[in-house]
């Protein structure tokens, strides 16, 4: 998935011969610690899709991955997406919400991710967010995500 949003930044980046800019900081949230009273029930696999919006160069694209979203017994939510290396986990507040980040560093480009969420034992949705840097050929471009997410069990 996260390759795939890197290529898609590739793609925005070389359709503009120009652009710039100085940020890389990423977006970030307070992760969430494991809960210690989880209701059994929010255990278990959720299967959906991430819709996700690259910008970059005032430029922008919007696609969509598969996700899979797994709580755990002991109260751990962890992301996969299309690649193994894209896997994430967080931990689970004892009202189903949670909050993560994912760090990006493909060949081109790297930044942050910041996912917030909720399960409540039938659907896991949020949102995510980030921020990071290109650098295509020379071309150096900022480019933000802002994305969702549901995943159903």
């Amino acid at each position: 998935m996260f390759k795939r949003i890197s290529l898609l930044i590739l793609v925005l980046a070389s359709l503009v011969g120009c652009g710039g800019g100085d940020s890389d900081s990423g977006a970030m949230v307070q992760p969430t610690l494991p809960g210690t009273n989880v209701p059994a029930s929010f255990a278990g696999t959720y299967r959906g899709t991430l819709t996700i919006t690259a910008s970059a160069l005032t430029l922008s694209e919007t696609d969509t991955f598969d996700i899979t979203v797994t709580v755990t017994q002991d109260a751990m939510v962890r992301f996969d997406g299309d690649d193994p290396d894209e896997t994430f986990t967080v931990g689970l507040a004892n009202d189903g919400s949670f909050a993560g980040n994912f760090t990006v560093n493909e060949d081109e480009c790297t930044g942050s991710l910041a996912t917030t969420g909720r399960v409540d034992g039938t659907t896991a949705s949020g949102d995510v967010s980030g921020e990071g840097r290109c650098d295509i050929s020379g071309i150096q471009a900022d480019v933000t995500l802002t994305g969702t997410f549901t995943a159903t069990k």
